[in-house]
């Protein structure tokens, strides 16, 4: 299957913002996640970032941009 352009850029973006150390939070202590494997942190950044871009896409075709 072929990742449409998009899709590809939200998995780099989330992959460069986890390897720097970012994090959704501004602390560990808020993060709920109770198992942590290797790509947990990528996984969420890209749901929140995937969130985000819904609501703004959302935003933009209501007509309040």
């Amino acid at each position: 299957m072929v990742d449409s352009v998009e899709k590809r850029a939200l998995k780099i973006a989330a992959a460069v913002m986890q390897r720097a150390g970012l994090c959704r939070y501004d602390s560990y202590e808020k993060c709920r996640k109770i198992f942590v494997y290797p790509g947990t942190c990528e996984k969420c950044i890209r749901n929140w970032l995937l969130n985000k871009a819904r609501a703004e896409l959302k935003r933009e075709a209501s007509g309040d941009a």
